[in-house]
């Protein structure tokens, strides 16, 4: 019979390798079909847009955790690029509305159909647990990510 804590030490060991793998997905491009081609940043950033209203370079860098620098560096690719529309606020001249434009629209259309897929995979995969299993599966992820949580407060 195998000891708890060495079942919680492959339970670390396992979400160290799923983190690692996570963080090779995260460096690679990401083909949206045969002429667009996003960094997974810009990925996410094209679907907050699409989910968010009234969105500016300083709620990108605070939604991902950024620095208001790299956000603004990483709109003004996406503006270049020609996914995202940059205007001056109603409120302020000073600040920059944001929107897609009719090709991010498009972007965020073909990043939600495959975020729908990637969905419905995991769903499917999770059919096999009952409901127990996925409950306290849940209550050790809301654990990992607090002390995630927790070690990214000291790079603020």
């Amino acid at each position: 019979m195998v000891s708890q804590e060495k079942t919680r030490m492959n339970v670390y060991s396992q979400l160290r390798r799923i983190i690692e793998k996570h963080t090779h997905i995260d460096e690679q491009p990401f083909t949206l079909n045969e002429s667009i081609a996003l960094s997974p940043r810009e990925v996410r950033t094209i679907e907050f847009l699409g989910q968010s209203g009234n969105v500016n370079v300083t709620n990108v860098a605070t939604h991902f955790n950024f620095t208001k620098s790299a956000a603004s560096q990483l709109v003004n690719r996406l503006v270049k690029r020609g996914f995202i529309s940059k205007n001056i606020s109603k409120h302020s001249d000073k600040e920059f509305q944001l929107s897609l434009s009719p090709e991010g629209e498009k972007a965020s259309q073909l990043i939600k159909s495959m975020t729908k897929q990637r969905l419905e995979m995991f769903l499917k995969m999770t059919e096999r647990f009952s409901a127990q299993q996925i409950a306290t599966t849940s209550e050790v992820l809301e654990q990992v990510e607090s002390m995630v949580d927790e070690r990214l407060k000291r790079f603020k």
